[in-house]
């Protein structure tokens, strides 16, 4: 009678004859890969001590033929037969073939309602550069009602327009002119380079420009140099918060430090509420000036 612990009389299983087709071949049955493992479960059954054989033996050496006997086979595919199923993926018709409307097997309906996919099939764009670049505030064309706090009769209409595009660039053009009561009126032009990227909800601004500013007791004109930032809340004029300081008339007779801080928010896709805080800082004198608006966001 053969010794049990004896890793040579380990029944082995029969052959099973399991054909795999794929792609319309045939592959090797399964019992071929079973009969080219014996060698190693004979190899792996030396490496026990003896006094841990037999039947924990048998049950590890088990484990390890029913291990093997799974990862021959992925899903149901032998591994040697997913080979060509890999290298039909590096093959594939998105790496070989440009996007056009035939690989998208689309009806030309939807393509010409969809500007989005003609711009795809164009040319395939860069949408990290994209969102890096593409600015996260708008043009904003303002009109609204402003009075000077120091004064009961400072009160006036406020138009203007804010960053308006230059091409592709960060170089937007500004103006703003305020005709009101009291002897409070001005108006100018600003250059604005926003120096951090467009698409961040942070940017920085260094303005020049030309201004001419009138109040009770003091009037001066000429170019305006500082500053601004802008804080986005929300992108594309959803939200965003302005402060800014420039110096006007240097050189002059008299010159005008000008601050500003202006809040905007978002009613519909296209117009927008806002507020604004004006303060003139003149020699010796200073008035502050507040302001409500409606914005319009046109689409270029």
């Amino acid at each position: 009678m053969p010794n049990p612990t004896h890793r040579d009389s380990l029944p082995m299983p029969d052959p099973v004859s399991s054909p795999c087709t794929v792609k319309g071949k045939h592959r090797t049955q399964e019992s071929s890969r079973i009969s080219e493992s014996v060698p190693l479960f004979q190899s792996l059954s030396s490496l026990f001590p003896r006094r841990l054989k037999g039947y924990p033996l048998k049950c590890s050496v088990g484990m390890v033929y029913l291990a093997l006997h799974l990862a021959g086979n992925w899903g149901g595919t032998p591994v040697a037969s997913a080979r060509p199923l890999l290298a039909q993926v590096d093959n594939s018709p998105l790496d070989s073939e440009p996007l056009n409307s035939e690989t998208l097997d689309l009806s030309p309906e939807i393509i010409e309602g969809s500007p989005v996919l003609q711009r795809w099939l164009q040319e395939v764009p860069n949408v990290l550069e994209e969102i890096h670049n593409d600015p996260s505030f708008r043009t904003r064309v303002r009109v609204g009602y402003a009075q000077v706090t120091s004064s009961d009769d400072g009160s006036g209409v406020n138009i203007g327009v804010e960053d308006l595009w230059i091409g592709d660039t960060g170089l937007t053009v500004s103006g703003d002119y305020f005709a009101g009561s009291g002897g409070f009126s001005g108006g100018g032009a600003q250059l604005r380079y926003y120096v951090l990227p467009l698409g961040g909800y942070f940017n920085l601004a260094p303005v020049v420009g030309y201004r001419h500013i009138e109040g009770e007791s003091y009037s001066t004109s000429g170019v305006e140099l500082g500053g601004r930032a802008m804080l986005v809340l929300s992108r594309t004029g959803g939200a965003d918060l302005s402060l800014g300081y420039s110096v006007v008339g240097i050189g002059g007779d008299q010159t005008v430090g000008v601050g500003t801080l202006a809040v905007g928010y978002a009613i519909t896709p296209q117009f927008r509420l806002s507020t604004d805080i004006r303060r003139h800082d003149a020699d010796g004198d200073n008035d502050t000036r507040f302001g409500i608006g409606l914005e319009w966001m046109p689409e270029f």
